[in-house]
């Protein structure tokens, strides 16, 4: 059964790369979300001593319909809202303080309500320093076997620090998000999770052709020094590498297309471990393009004894169902299609399908989406 099953895997594989690499002969992008989901990380010089509202918003409907022994099946439905004031005491500073609510269809009371302020210091052309309430989730632009995109809309809000830069040839986004304070005597645990975003262009990013090499990395850390607890110290850490190449064509309709390839590791750095494996590996490839008002990816995964503290678990070998199940080896052909379209300024309407076909166990999991984003700054006054 297992030659069967690999050999099954090794023609599908060698099938699936081969209509990749032809694919992206034709059509590529390094985003994985429509815009709408990225908020805009400069500042403004012209909005000097000026103070702004702005409104962050997204109403949403996402059904994930799962049916394997790894993730349960369920459904997202309701929306969020960040209203914010937000202050530019100098060219290179803004201050943003705000509300996070966040409420579910189907109960009375908001799910979630968290004060947000921000800090935002430009300390020169290519290195922003963030404190206080980050540009997090989808922000990160970070894979999903490592970072699962659907905290933008379960969790949404981040806390810490974090560090952005940008250079002609080198991209990078580092942070730390705070998720659990602790203090003297408690019986719980600090937990926070770490993050390194990079990406280093090989030649010009602009160029019609154009690659780079990708470094991303997450640390989840549940722990403390101070706190009086039975539980265990747990550390995980993902890590991926991988090697992008993009093509802009000149035509009005097929904006860009890609096709990238990333080696995923997994450790277990833990003093007592908690999980069946201690280390792992996967192997991520996936072509996109984007093409008018339509996004379209098609990925393949294969996962051995591979574990993410933050990723989706679709990709994991481990059971968020049953304790004691685990799947050694995972392997998924994966078909996304996004849509979005603006409407006014700041208003965009969107829906979005995937499919996983699990090449080991043979079924089909997916999830349908639809959301409305509406993100746009009130411009309040300029004092002198």
């Amino acid at each position: 059964m297992q030659i069967m099953r690999t050999i099954n895997t090794y023609f599908v594989t060698k099938y699936l790369l081969t209509a990749l690499l032809l694919f992206s002969c034709v059509i590529i992008g390094a985003q994985y979300n429509p815009p709408s989901f990225y908020q805009n990380k400069n500042i403004d010089t012209t909005l000097e001593n000026s103070l702004v509202f702005r409104i962050e918003n997204s109403n949403f409907l996402k059904n994930n319909e799962y049916f394997n022994d790894i993730i349960q099946g369920y459904t997202l439905i309701g929306y969020f809202i960040n209203p914010k004031l937000t202050f530019y005491p100098a060219k290179n500073a803004k201050i943003e303080a705000g509300v996070h609510f966040l409420k579910y269809s189907g109960i009375d009371n908001f799910t979630k309500a968290i004060p947000t302020l921000t800090f935002h210091y430009k300390a020169s052309k290519s290195t922003d320093i963030i404190l206080g309430t980050l540009y997090g989730t989808t922000n990160h632009e970070m894979i999903e076997p490592l970072f699962r995109y659907e905290y933008f809309y379960t969790d949404n809000v981040e806390n810490g620090l974090q560090f952005l830069f940008d250079t002609p040839v080198y991209r990078g986004d580092i942070w730390i998000n705070w998720q659990q304070f602790i203090f003297k005597g408690e019986d719980k645990q600090e937990i926070f999770t770490l993050g390194l975003s990079n990406k280093i262009f090989l030649n010009h990013r602009e160029n019609r052709h154009s690659f780079s090499i990708s470094l991303q990395s997450v640390f989840v850390h549940q722990g403390g020094q101070i706190n009086e607890t039975s539980k265990s110290l747990v550390t995980l850490n993902n890590t991926a590498l991988g090697l992008n190449y993009t093509y802009k064509p000149e035509n009005r309709f097929i904006k860009s297309a890609s096709i990238e390839s990333f080696y995923v590791g997994f450790i277990d750095m833990s003093t007592d471990y908690q999980l069946p494996y201690i280390q792992g590996y996967g192997i991520y490839t996936n072509a996109s393009v984007k093409a008018s008002y339509f996004d379209f990816r098609v990925s393949h995964w294969y996962g051995d004894y591979f574990v993410s503290g933050r990723g989706h678990p679709i990709f994991t070998t481990v059971s968020t169902i049953y304790k004691s199940y685990s799947e050694p080896q995972r392997a998924l052909i994966s078909s996304r299609l996004m849509f979005e379209k603006n409407i006014l300024k700041g208003l965009d309407i969107g829906a979005g399908f995937e499919s996983y076909f699990d090449l080991y166990n043979y079924y089909v999991d997916y999830w349908y989406m639809f959301y409305i984003n509406f993100n746009r700054d009130f411009f309040i006054k300029k004092f002198k």
